[in-house]
């Protein structure tokens, strides 16, 4: 009875709550050629070893926390030779947007907690920088955390049915590097709205290609993640972050009450 229960829970968030993947990149196929990018400081680096490889916008580099090979993430420096300040462009490909329920997800850290880096977001109809920088702000912080941090910017009013470009611009000033990874756009996903009410636990990237974290806000958990036939695939305490490699479906990871659907792809 119990499995019979999760499997039509499963079928009512998906049917309801049939969310859209608009954008998902975590860079590891090294693919960017949709992407654009905007060296708009002309900046030369510092002649440090870490940034001297580091002239122009933002880099495809493997993650520096990683030890696997072909986990790679986007960087850009603001530490040059002179008081120049870091003005660096990361362009999404065309979106369009049909539906309500739009969130805009990613990681970013500052390399060098010492140093922390500023970062926007905006969106705009037109790729251009001056276009970009008339367009819509999201987000803004002058300090990205000095950890891998996700963020959840939700879209509200975003226009519909016309193509959109979403920017990532770097602003720092004699600092050192910001890096971002796992970005992804969803759309109609009513389910976000829930998840967040209690939100006990945090799962991310989601979707993810195949590896997701667990973070637990508050005191040790219990977890257990089902697949869409209703069986315990993983359970276990968490007391702080679990990290889980899950095959490609659709998944509940769920706590007492609180229940997250992700979407492995």
């Amino acid at each position: 009875m119990k499995n019979i229960f999760l499997v039509f829970l499963f079928i009512s968030y998906l049917v309801i709550n049939g969310q859209t993947v608009l954008l998902n990149q975590d860079f590891n196929s090294g693919d960017i050629s949709s992407w654009s990018l905007i060296d708009a400081d002309l900046g030369t680096p510092f002649t440090d070893s870490t940034v001297i490889n580091l002239p122009s916008s933002f880099h495809l580099v493997e993650d520096y926390d990683s030890l696997n090979i072909g986990d790679s993430i986007m960087v850009a420096n603001s530490w040059f030779n002179d008081t120049t300040t870091a003005n660096n462009f990361l362009i999404t490909p065309a979106v369009v947007f049909s539906n309500n329920g739009n969130y805009l997800n990613f990681e970013a850290k500052s390399v060098d907690g010492s140093y922390p880096e500023a970062l926007q977001v905006y969106y705009s109809e037109y790729a251009e920088q001056d276009s970009l920088l008339s367009g819509k702000l999201v987000f803004d912080t002058v300090a990205v955390p000095n950890l891998w941090t996700h963020f959840e910017i939700k879209l509200d009013s975003v226009p519909q049915n016309i193509p959109l470009y979403f920017v990532f611009r770097h602003y720092s000033n004699d600092q050192f590097i910001l890096a971002l990874d796992n970005i992804n756009i969803i759309s109609n996903d009513l389910t976000n709205k829930e998840r967040y009410l209690n939100p006990s636990f945090r799962v991310y990237p989601n979707p993810s290609n195949g590896i997701v974290n667990i973070d637990i806000k508050g005191t040790e958990k219990y977890i257990q993640v089902y697949n869409s036939l209703g069986k315990i695939v993983w359970n276990g305490n968490i007391n702080r972050n679990q990290k889980l490699q899950l095959k490609k479906g659709v998944y509940m990871v769920k706590s007492n009450n609180d229940i997250c659907k992700i979407i492995i792809k």
